[in-house]
């Protein structure tokens, strides 16, 4: 377990804040660095590419490469032409082509940059996501959350109970932030790639093939637990899950163990496992098992010291 809760707090509190940056400079960088080859008609400077070189493919800026490119630069209003070095907006597509600038800032040259805005528009709601997975991840290693080992007790009901008056129907399975996050690396990584793949640049095709591979692996797995995870169904009859249907009558005890699984020991027969459950869905079971059961019910602690 205290390897578990390392791989936890590295998970939480290194893994996920580095992972949340790149994806945010990604996100910001790919806009950002969009250029105007069109319409050069009010560029106070035109800018041509003349080499580049090759950076990453994980830099501070994101992920993907990042090209340092040497190009020249023509002043369009007194002529002047000088040589500079820009890193990021240029690549070896634009090398030859002339793209809109607006000249030297501190010394670095700038490009017109039509579609920052839509950066800082996705950003946001990238930022508010990522943070709510954060808190989701980060929250349960907070100290004043733990609480103090409690023995096993039989059902009480709740301080403030809703109790239910009709079947209810619970499909178990973790809510995995992680999976989340992979899903979501998956989606940046074929979002990035798929336009380079299997045009002679083996990097960009593999990392496309992975990423597209990922996210395909990601909604498989979903999709999987939605057809053959645990379901458990409590009814004033009896209970139901995949494959079986017992009355009350026909089950002698059920149990929900710690690990939130469910535990039913039919009178006639080998006991059933069903689960495991999240959290609040083995709320809903308890809630729901002391109303309708019939049978001897006992729920194990959820605690850790």
């Amino acid at each position: 377990m205290k390897a578990v809760r390392i791989l936890h707090r590295i998970f939480a509190f290194l893994i996920i804040p580095v992972l949340g940056y790149l994806l945010g400079a990604t996100i910001f960088n790919h806009f950002w660095n969009k250029v105007e080859t069109e319409d050069l008609s009010e560029a106070s400077h035109i800018i041509v590419a003349t080499s580049c070189d090759r950076h990453g493919p994980v830099t501070l800026r994101g992920f993907g490469y990042v090209y340092e490119c040497r190009a020249t630069v023509t002043n369009t209003v007194n002529g002047n032409v000088v040589t500079a070095t820009a890193r990021g907006f240029l690549n070896p597509e634009l090398i030859g082509k002339q793209v809109a600038g607006t000249g030297f800032r501190r010394g670095d040259l700038y490009p017109e940059r039509p579609y920052a805005g839509w950066g800082m528009v996705l950003l946001l709601p990238f930022g508010l996501l990522w943070f709510y997975v954060y808190i989701k991840v980060a929250w349960p290693l907070l100290p004043e959350r733990r609480k103090s080992r409690r023995k096993p007790v039989r059902y009480q009901r709740p301080d403030t109970p809703t109790e239910p008056d009709r079947t209810v129907r619970v499909f178990g399975g973790h809510r995995r932030v992680w999976l989340f996050v992979v899903f979501l690396v998956g989606c940046v990584g074929a979002f990035l790639y798929t336009s380079s793949a299997f045009q002679e640049d083996n990097v960009a095709t593999g990392a496309a093939i992975a990423s597209w591979a990922v996210v395909v692996l990601v909604i498989a797995n979903v999709a999987w637990r939605l057809v053959r995870g645990p379901m458990i169904a409590i009814s004033p009859e009896g209970l139901e899950w995949r494959g079986a249907n017992l009355s009350w009558a026909e089950i002698q005890e059920v149990r929900l163990t710690r690990r939130h699984a469910l535990i039913v020991q039919p009178r006639n027969g080998d006991a059933v496992r069903i689960g495991r459950f999240g959290t609040e869905q083995a709320t809903r079971i308890h809630v729901a098992m002391g109303q309708f059961s019939q049978a001897t019910y006992a729920r194990e602690s959820t605690s850790s010291a």
